[in-house]
């Protein structure tokens, strides 16, 4: 019988991120294929929900989540509708973690992080990684299993990658360095005068809807320091004010609020607001700042 031990204090965690869902057995492979390489492995899911070949909601979970793990985390990132086509996988190395991905928009915001003002541009496409961050195109086989599906390439390519990285292999063995990477484009919401109008980016498991509206946006606009009040538009609905809570104040009906991700969410107290107006990822949302006490 195999002992499989504990995972060494000097392995760095593998997180995995992906579409997958949990009703078939594609994760479970994944964590499989990482134990057969590292049995010392530390695997944690932050997600197997991310809507099926949602690229932006994949770039916004990436970015919202992975400041909360230690330094040299690897991330495993698989929302990859071209899978098997000419996109190359990648590695990003950035000055806090290890990013494992398909090259197409993914890793989008968590660059943005550290290149204000990356992806911001109306069309996706090659741009040069931020300052301090590298890349590398994962060309050696030799660290991929095989046979190597064309349909399934976060069991057969980015899961035995983070393994082998987790196992100390270097990233200028995985691969070739490159100084491209792509990023979507996900313009960031800028008020004009008193209003700002943005988008939905997901709906959550409560339906909960979570809008590319930051906090920083709002306290720029004074509705978060309560020098104005919030009106808030979404699918012929207004909503006025910002709740503290989902249950704030009493009573039921839509809420709008700052959410834990730092983000305005429209919420429905005990229910669904995605549900209830019929919206989910990509619709509009406009927030208006009025003074408070004015009529």
């Amino acid at each position: 019988m195999i002992a499989l031990g504990r995972a060494r204090v000097s392995d760095p965690p593998i997180v995995l991120a992906t579409d997958f869902g949990l009703a078939d057995a594609y994760v479970g492979m994944m964590r499989g294929v990482i134990f057969s390489i590292n049995p010392h492995a530390a695997v944690i899911d932050l997600t197997h929900g991310i809507a099926p070949q949602d690229v932006r909601h994949g770039a916004v979970a990436l970015a919202d989540a992975h400041t909360y793990f230690p330094h040299g985390s690897i991330f495993v990132a698989v929302v990859d509708p071209g899978v098997g086509t000419d996109r190359p996988a990648i590695l990003l190395e950035t000055p806090d973690h290890c990013f494992v991905a398909p090259d197409n928009g993914l890793l989008t915001l968590v660059c943005r992080r550290y290149a204000p003002g990356f992806g911001e541009s109306d069309t996706s496409g090659p741009t040069e990684a931020p300052d301090g961050c590298r890349v590398w195109r994962l060309t050696n086989p030799a660290y991929w299993r095989h046979p190597v599906s064309a349909t399934f390439h976060g069991r057969d390519v980015f899961a035995p990658t983070a393994a082998h990285l987790s196992n100390g292999v270097t990233p200028e063995t995985l691969g070739e360095p490159t100084a491209m990477i792509t990023a979507l484009a996900l313009p960031v919401p800028r008020p004009e005068g008193n209003v700002v109008r943005g988008q939905i980016v997901f709906a959550d498991a409560f339906g909960n809807l979570v809008s590319d509206i930051t906090a920083d946006i709002l306290a720029d606009m004074g509705v978060i320091g309560r020098e104005a009040e919030a009106s808030v538009s979404i699918a012929g609905r207004e909503i006025v004010g910002l709740s503290r809570t989902f249950h704030d104040p009493p009573g039921g009906g839509l809420r709008s609020l700052l959410g834990s991700h730092g983000r305005l969410e429209i919420a429905m107290v005990d229910g669904n607001a995605a549900d209830s107006l019929g919206v989910g990822s990509g619709e509009a949302v406009t927030v208006a700042a009025r003074k408070s006490g004015s009529g």
